[in-house]
């Protein structure tokens, strides 16, 4: 695991206090050398009355503006329902506070780009939490393909199903499977791979009885590097079918979140353990922001970077619109 170095100690605030901010909390609070849990806020005030006192956090608020005035954060992690972003990410540029933001950055690529030239327009950077990058095996196997053991990749191949009852706001979204998890897989591929997609081509189920129009999908993706893709993900199977495969020319990878088997030609297999967990794969990503400003660089799975794969993610709906493959370089 990648040891961590930051110059000072730095203050955080987080925005939401539901079902996603514990995994940011429990990775800040292995950190205290490193980080300190300032402030956080919601709109709902026994929520926020709760996990404050859970995690011990000092700073309570039910507005994001009082927080911005009151606290005195370096960063803010934001953990908002993604349709309000564009608008609480906007006031934290403003004040020209760092962001950290959940997946997807916007419920479209057209809005994730409008945050982005806010960004580029207030110069704060924004730093996307793509944290399947380490908490699936993706970057064993990006480390191992750099290498050249494996060869090239050709195809790869990924099942996610299983039966998952969501409540609240996400049932009241079009936009479900992909939005929720398959955005994470697209940017695990291409950070895997190094490699841009050209085409996708995606058929999905409704849900039934609701207004989202992916409850399950199917998608295959050409990738620059000759690599195809085909990803099967499921929020309503019985099964539980799960997972992952990539063929490459001399040999191949199976792949889950806690470790990566390289197969040989000959059958041998080596087994690479992730020594990540999801609230350390996403401390990682909230790290490296930090470590970005202080080496004046672009964070890891900043919003250039994730627009890239907001662009995999909006294409895959267009082809589920318009029944047909997308190239991505076409729009």
């Amino acid at each position: 695991m990648d040891a961590y170095s930051l110059k000072r100690r730095y203050k955080v605030g987080i925005v939401g206090a539901g079902v996603v901010s514990p995994m940011h909390l429990e990775g800040l609070k292995r950190h205290p050398e490193l980080v300190e849990i300032h402030a956080l806020c919601d709109a709902d005030e026994q929520k926020l009355i709760e996990r404050s006192e859970q995690y011990l956090i000092p700073n309570r608020y039910t507005s994001v503006e009082k927080m911005i005035a009151e606290s005195s954060m370096d960063a803010v992690i934001l953990c908002t329902p993604s349709h309000l972003r564009k608008e609480i990410i906007s006031l934290f540029f403003q004040a020209r506070i760092p962001v950290f933001c959940e997946k997807p950055l916007a419920e479209t690529y057209e809005q994730a780009h409008e945050i982005a030239e806010l960004s580029v327009k207030h110069n704060v950077p924004l730093q996307i939490d793509q944290n399947f990058r380490r908490f699936f095996s993706f970057h064993i196997g990006r480390r191992l393909l750099q290498g050249g053991a494996p060869g090239k990749p050709l195809h790869l191949t990924q099942a996610v199903n299983g039966l998952r009852r969501d409540i609240g706001w996400r049932l009241t979204r079009e936009r479900y499977v992909m939005a929720v998890m398959s955005n994470h897989w697209f940017d695990g591929y291409r950070y895997m791979m190094q490699s841009e997609p050209k085409s996708v081509y995606c058929k999905a189920v409704p849900a039934p009885g609701g207004v989202s129009r992916d409850i399950a999908v199917s998608v295959m993706l050409e990738f620059e590097n000759g690599c195809i893709v085909s990803l099967s993900e499921s929020f309503n199977s019985y099964t539980g079918l799960r997972g992952s495969t990539l063929d490459c020319t001399n040999g191949g990878f199976i792949m889950d979140y806690k470790r990566l088997e390289m197969v040989s030609p000959s059958g041998e297999k080596t087994i690479f353990q992730n020594p990540y967990d999801k609230p350390e794969a996403t401390f990682y990503l909230f790290y490296d922001l930090l470590k970005s400003i202080e080496e004046k660089r672009q964070p890891e799975a900043g919003v250039e970077d994730n627009l890239k794969t907001m662009k995999i993610f909006e294409s895959a709906y267009r082809s589920l619109e318009k029944d047909r493959v997308v190239k991505l370089g076409e729009w």
